[in-house]
This record gives C-alpha cells, structure tokens and sequence, in this order.
C-alpha cells in the first residue's frame, strides 16, 4: 500500500467521496496507525496520546463519561482542584502540534476536555478512563451530583416523591438524571471511603508507583 492513489483507481478515484478511494483512504490510514503506534513508542511518546483507542479510551464526538484518575498539574488547580476518582461528561480534542507522520499521514496527539468549575481542563489518555456503565455509578447510593453553576443537580422534592410512591432510590435518580438538560456541566463524586479502596484503579502499576513512591519503614 502506498501513499499515492494507485494508478488502476486514477480515474475514478481522484475525487474523494468515491467508494474506490474511500476504501483505499481508510486501508491506507490503517496501516499508517499500525506503523505510527511503534514510531511514538521509538521517538519516546507514549503512543496512548495517538491511539488511545488501543486502550478502549477513545472518547467519541457526541462525548463520554470518564473518571480522571490522576489530576494533572496545570493551572487551573489554583482555582478548582478535581476530586479524586471523580466522574465527567467528556469531548475529544486533536492536538494540531507534535504530530508524527507515517506512511504520509498525520496523526495528532488526543485528549479529552472537560468543564469543570475552573475552567476547561485537557486530559491526556493516561489521565483518564472512560466508564462503561455510567448510569450505575450515577445512581449509586454514596454518589453526589454535582452542577458547575453550584445549582441543584436533582429536584430533592421529586425524588422523595418517587421513592414515596415505591420507585428505588437507584430507579429515581436515573429517571430524575435523564431531565438533566447539559450533562456536560455536570459531575460526579464519592466518598473517600470509596476512593480510598480504588486508589489507583485505572492506572499501571508502574505509573502509580512512580506517584506514590513507597515510604521506608521506620
């Protein structure tokens, strides 16, 4: 496979949007992805900051729930400090700069964005993991919503009438949780306790060592 568009397809092929070169375009950036995944790890990268859907961490383009598993250290810490564990509507984002080239195709680092009280934040893929079955932590007893705007996530008075009327609590807050009109300014918590039991969930062992460095014995 090459960088050109093959020869037998020039004519039809020339225009993008054609089968023959879409499929030709998308077997082509395949390879170069195969490729530029060893070409990162040689320059030194973590080639999770280019594909980081190898590692099931790809957030699509109408979004996703994630859980930062380590803070990073920005700016923004001076204003609002992300809870540990704490879970966030998503969006991607493409890097334009410190892009690696293979087989004559760009690929940009990506990262997810989230909003939080403080501002935007820019996550790299080691920072995160995206949740699978977000409505479950949601609805878990020991989980607090919270809004940016400091405003009441759910109607206290609607979910005590749910429940009055027989609905679990886990039940009412999924149905309360859907009325929510902008996931993306809302987050969610959990107690220390939970935290505490799940430190390092989400992180390699080797990177959660490198954090928390084991104190000598006394």
């Amino acid at each position: 496979m090459g960088t050109q568009v093959p020869k037998k397809h020039t004519d039809s092929c020339h225009a993008q949007g054609t089968p023959e070169w879409q499929a030709w375009d998308a077997e082509r950036r395949a390879e170069a992805a195969d490729d530029g995944f060893f070409l990162a790890a040689s320059i030194g990268a973590e080639p999770s900051m280019y594909f980081p859907e190898r590692d099931g961490k790809a957030v699509p383009e109408d979004g996703a729930w994630i859980i930062v598993v380590e803070e990073p250290f920005t700016e923004l810490r001076s204003r609002f400090r992300v809870p540990p564990l704490s879970m966030w509507r998503a969006r991607p984002h493409e890097l334009n700069a410190e892009a690696i080239v293979s087989r004559g195709v760009k690929i940009h680092p990506k990262q997810a964005i989230i909003a939080t009280p403080g501002g935007d934040l820019h996550l790299w893929p080691h920072e995160y993991v995206v949740v699978d079955r977000p409505m479950t932590l949601v609805s878990d007893p020991d989980a607090m919503l919270h809004a940016l705007d400091r405003q009441p996530v759910l109607d206290k008075d609607a979910l005590f009438y749910l429940m009055s009327r027989g609905i679990p609590r886990d039940e009412a807050v999924m149905l309360l949780f859907g009325t929510v009109t902008s996931l993306d300014f809302v987050y969610v918590t959990f107690p220390e306790w939970i935290t505490d039991a799940l430190a390092g969930a989400g992180q390699s062992l080797r990177r959660y060592m490198a954090l928390n460095p084991r104190k000598p014995t006394p």
